[in-house]
């Protein structure tokens, strides 16, 4: 069986296993805003409240859409990170945000020519989580690319994601 597709959204990740998928329509149907096939992504994860988009993915009679709330799930909030500040650490290929010494977020890259660069991984401790540190990882190596005339290719699931969910990113996206 394959791993589901995943949709990344603020407050809410939504999964698709489309080999379990029985085509009833009900997330069409019921929620154009969020579930539409005419749009690529098909699946818009920020379309509405996290809330109201369980409630609905919880219709799914065969259970292909499923969810994962990431509003409130953090029992560190974002002013208790003492610096939330990308940090760039060239030698070891990476972006990461700090928490006094311990890894908040991280998100690696491979060089695969000056020009291009490949996210291959992007984590964020679970205790962080649900307060957009991955974006903010993904935003920085954003504003390098472009800094620096370079292509970037996600791979990484989160980075793809957010590079299919916003356009602004699409000028530094390799294609």
């Amino acid at each position: 069986m394959s791993e589901p597709k995943v949709y990344y959204g603020k407050n809410i990740n939504v999964m698709f296993n489309s080999e379990i998928c029985i085509h009833s329509g009900v997330c069409v149907k019921g929620f154009p805003s969020v579930f539409n096939l005419s749009k690529r992504p098909w699946v818009d994860p920020d379309a509405a409240t996290a809330e109201e988009i369980a409630q609905h993915i919880d219709k799914c009679p065969s259970k292909a859409l499923t969810y994962q709330i990431l509003e409130g799930e953090s029992p560190i909030k974002n002013e208790e990170l003492n610096i939330p500040v990308v940090e760039h650490d060239l030698a070891h290929k990476r972006f990461l945000i700090r928490d006094q010494d311990a890894i908040a977020a991280e998100m690696t890259y491979v060089t695969s020519s000056p020009e291009l660069y490949i996210i291959d991984h992007t984590l964020v401790d679970p205790a962080y989580r649900g307060q957009g540190l991955g974006d903010k990882l993904v935003d920085a190596m954003v504003v390098y690319a472009r800094e620096n005339g370079i292509k970037i290719l996600p791979l990484c699931p989160f980075a793809k994601g957010r590079f299919e969910h916003y356009s602004e990113y699409w000028d530094v996206l390799h294609k």
